[in-house]
C-alpha cells in the first residue's frame, strides 16, 4: 500500500494499466461493460469508473482479489488525507464501493457490508449557491433536451419543478400523484425528509413526462411503487448513487455545472423571486418548499389558486409537446404554409406583370406617346 494518495500525472494512469497482468486488464474492462449495460452510456461516467479502479489497484500494489477489510480501510485513510475535492473523493468511493460489490460475492461478509465507505455530505461548502450557479430558465430547456431517456426526463423536470429534494423524488410513489386536478396541473402529495411534514405541490411540465413514463412502464410491465424505482427491484426507489451518477453525466454533457440539490435550490430562488415582485405570496413559496421562516414557525397553508396561476403562466420551450398540442401546432404550421405558398405565387405573378409593363413603356413607339402627353399635361401613364 502506498504511503499517501498520489497525484496522477497525464497518462500515467493508462500506463500502469498497460503493465498489468492481461487477466486483471480483462476484469478491469468486463466492469466497464457491465455498468455500460447497466445504464451508463456517457463516456465521462465509464472513462471515471474505469480510471478510479485502476488506481485502487495502483495505490494497493497487488491484484484486487488480495484486498482485505484492512487494506480497504487504510486505503480509505489516504484518500480521506488526500488534496482533492470532497465531491471528487465521493465520486471515487461511489466507483469503488460499486466495483467491490461486482468483484466479491461475499462482499457483505468480506467488507462489514462496506459500511466504511460514506460519502461526505460538507460537498455543499465547495459548491457555493450564488447567482452565477443558479440554473436559468435556458439551463434547464438544454439539460431535459440533451436526456434522452424518459426515465431521467421525467425525474428531472419532477425534481426541479416541484422544489424536491432528491430523496423526495427517488421516495414519490404513483399513489401521491392525482393527475390533471386543474387542466393541465397535476399534484403530488410529498412527506418532507427533513421536517417530516407533509405538503402538496404542483406541477404542469412534469405532468406530460410522468404520464409518458406510466405508459411507458406499463406497456414494458416495468410499473412498480415507486416512480423512480430501482433497476433490480421494481418496488424499490433508485439509489442515490446511481442518481449522482446520472447527474454528472448529463452536466458534462451539456457543459452545464448542475448538481441534483441545485435544482430544488434554483426552484426556490425563482419563486422567492415571484413573491418578492408580489406576483405570488411570500407564504405561497415557503409551503411550496416546506420551508420556514424560522425554527419555530408552523407551515401557513398552502394558497393552491396562487401556485396553479403562477405554473400556468410559466412556458419552458420543452422539446416534446402532448399529442393534442401536437396536432392543433402541425395545423397551424401547415395553413400557415398553404398560406405562405400562395403569397409567394401571387408575388412571382405581380413581378411577372411589373416585367412585362416595364418591357411595353422601354418601347420607343409608347416613350413617343408618353412624351406627347407630357408636353399636353396629361397625368398619368
Amino acid at each position: 500500500m502506498k504511503k499517501e494518495y498520489p497525484k496522477f500525472k497525464r497518462g500515467e494512469v493508462e500506463r500502469y494499466f498497460s503493465e498489468l497482468p492481461k487477466k486483471e486488464q480483462t476484469e478491469i474492462e468486463d466492469y466497464v461493460r457491465y455498468r455500460q449495460a447497466r445504464g451508463i452510456t456517457s463516456n465521462n461516467p465509464l472513462m471515471d469508473l474505469r480510471r478510479h479502479v485502476i488506481q485502487l489497484r495502483f495505490i494497493f500494489g497487488e491484484p484486487i482479489s488480495k484486498l482485505t477489510l484492512k487494506d480497504l480501510r487504510e486505503y480509505l485513510a489516504l484518500l480521506t488525507r488526500a488534496k482533492l475535492k470532497e465531491h471528487t473523493k465521493n465520486d471515487i468511493k461511489v466507483n469503488i464501493k460499486n466495483f467491490l460489490k461486482y468483484k466479491f460475492k461475499d462482499w457483505s461478509q468480506r467488507f462489514t457490508e462496506l459500511e466504511d465507505i460514506r460519502l461526505s455530505s460538507n460537498t455543499r461548502n465547495e459548491e457555493k449557491l450564488n447567482s452565477k450557479t443558479i440554473l436559468k430558465k435556458e439551463d434547464i430547456e438544454t439539460l431535459m433536451k440533451n436526456e434522452s431517456k424518459m426515465f431521467w426526463k421525467a425525474f428531472f423536470i419532477t425534481q426541479y419543478e416541484a422544489g424536491l429534494r432528491t430523496k423526495e423524488t427517488r421516495l414519490l410513489k404513483w399513489d401521491d400523484i392525482k393527475f390533471n386536478v386543474d387542466g393541465e396541473i397535476s399534484e403530488i402529495l410529498i412527506f418532507a425528509t427533513k421536517t417530516k411534514k407533509a405538503r402538496p405541490v404542483f406541477v404542469k411540465e412534469a405532468t406530460h413526462y410522468l404520464k409518458l413514463l406510466k405508459e411507458q412502464q406499463e406497456r414494458t410491465e416495468e410499473k412498480g411503487v415507486y416512480v423512480f424505482h430501482s433497476k433490480s427491484d421494481l418496488n424499490k426507489p433508485i439509489d442515490r448513487n446511481s442518481i449522482s451518477v446520472w447527474m454528472r453525466g448529463l452536466s458534462k454533457k451539456c457543459g452545464i455545472h448542475c448538481w441534483n440539490y441545485l435544482l430544488r435550490h434554483s426552484r426556490a430562488t425563482e419563486l422567492y423571486r415571484l413573491a418578492k415582485q408580489g406576483k405570488i405570496a411570500k407564504d405561497t413559496a415557503l409551503a411550496f418548499m416546506g420551508h420556514s421562516a424560522d425554527m419555530s414557525e408552523v407551515y401557513t397553508h398552502l394558497d393552491e389558486s396562487e401556485i396553479k396561476k403562477m405554473l400556468k403562466d410559466q412556458v419552458y420551450k420543452l422539446e416534446e409537446l402532448p399529442p393534442k398540442e401536437k396536432r392543433e401546432f402541425e395545423e397551424k404550421l401547415e395553413e400557415l404554409s398553404k398560406k405562405q405558398e400562395s403569397l409567394q405565387a401571387e408575388l412571382e405573378s405581380r413581378k411577372d406583370y411589373d416585367s412585362v409593363l416595364n418591357d411595353l413603356l422601354s418601347l420607343p413607339q409608347v416613350q413617343e406617346i408618353l412624351k406627347r402627353k407630357k408636353k399636353l399635361g396629361v397625368v398619368g401613364k
